[in-house]
């Protein structure tokens, strides 16, 4: 068998019924590329009876239980043939035509990564928000700094780093490193999306202080030693520092958004709609995000409500 133009690395925790749908999204796009999608279990589970026998599919061994999805993603990055790789949680999803996925890898060849755009979906199926917004072209930190939410890069196996040991913004620092290693600034795909579908119970469900302890804990690595982002690390430290900062303007005012409202929040933020009372100049035009902090202001959260701003989809460890 030829080496795969890309893997995509899975973690499982928890996930039996709802990844055989993450995995048909990947083979129902996988039109012209040769894929492999490996299942990483972190729950004790052996995924394999809970999806067609496919030579495309590989499994580590299931006997970890709960060492998180950092560790996971990186049994499954251990493994990966492929020439990029590309995360997708086990409750999320790749949206496209049939041939999305080989579009995306001849995009990435010329540039070392591709941004998938994420779109993200109430339980309803409803979109809430897409970023970036249609017809964006190019994504770097600048861009990224706007986001307030995960986005994935397909990236040059070689430009990868291994997942860092955080329990909830692990994949956000993976991809701003991919960020990083690609030059800083990256196409958009421009047929591959990834889905993020929002359920009770995820990682977007999660207190926005436990958000905040991760997201200065991270701002401390990059101070430390760059965290591999070379001269990079002010600007994806920048990035940390406004998300940092929504995710407290969010999650931690003393009440806490109901599943989505996050999403729904920044939404209307960029758009001088919310918080009620602080329109935007020039007749509701896009507002700029909050202010970062300060590093010499970057405390502890105060309060242990309100929803986490990374925008997780997979299920909670």
């Amino acid at each position: 068998m030829r080496q795969p133009d890309l893997s995509i690395l899975i973690a499982a925790h928890r996930v039996q019924a709802l990844v055989p749908e993450a995995v048909r999204s990947v083979l129902a796009r996988a039109e012209g590329a040769a894929v492999e999608v490996i299942l990483a279990s972190d729950d004790g589970t052996d995924y394999a009876p809970c999806l067609p026998l496919d030579p495309r599919l590989r499994f580590t061994a299931p006997g970890p239980v709960a060492t998180g999805a950092f560790a996971a993603r990186n049994r499954a990055l251990a493994i990966a043939r492929g020439a990029h790789v590309l995360m997708l949680d086990g409750d999320d999803a790749l949206e496209g035509p049939p041939g999305a996925i080989a579009r995306a890898l001849a995009e990435a060849r010329a540039a070392g990564a591709v941004l998938l755009p994420s779109i993200v979906r109430d339980p309803g199926g409803a979109p809430l928000r897409r970023i970036p917004e249609p017809g964006t072209l190019r994504f770097g930190f600048a861009q990224w700094a706007d986001a307030f939410a995960s986005l994935h890069l397909l990236v040059r196996r070689d430009l990868a780093q291994p997942f860092r040991p955080f329990r909830l913004i692990d994949d956000v620092l993976f991809d701003l490193a991919a960020l990083a290693a690609a030059g800083g600034s990256v196409p958009v795909a421009s047929g591959l999306a990834y889905r993020y579908q929002l359920r009770a119970g995820q990682m977007t469900d999660t207190a926005g202080a436990r958000f905040d302890a991760e997201y200065a804990e991270a701002l401390r690595l990059i101070a430390r030693d760059g965290a591999g982002l070379g001269p990079h690390a002010p600007a994806a430290a920048a990035v940390l520092r406004r998300w940092r900062a929504m995710n407290r303007l969010v999650g931690g005012g003393g009440t806490r958004p109901a599943l989505g409202n996050y999403h729904r929040a920044v939404a209307g933020y960029l758009a001088g709609a919310w918080p009620a009372g602080r329109r935007g100049a020039g007749g509701g035009g896009r507002r700029p995000p909050p202010d970062p902090l300060p590093p010499e202001a970057e405390g502890p959260l105060d309060t242990g409500s309100g929803s986490g701003s990374a925008g997780r989809g997979r299920a909670r460890p």
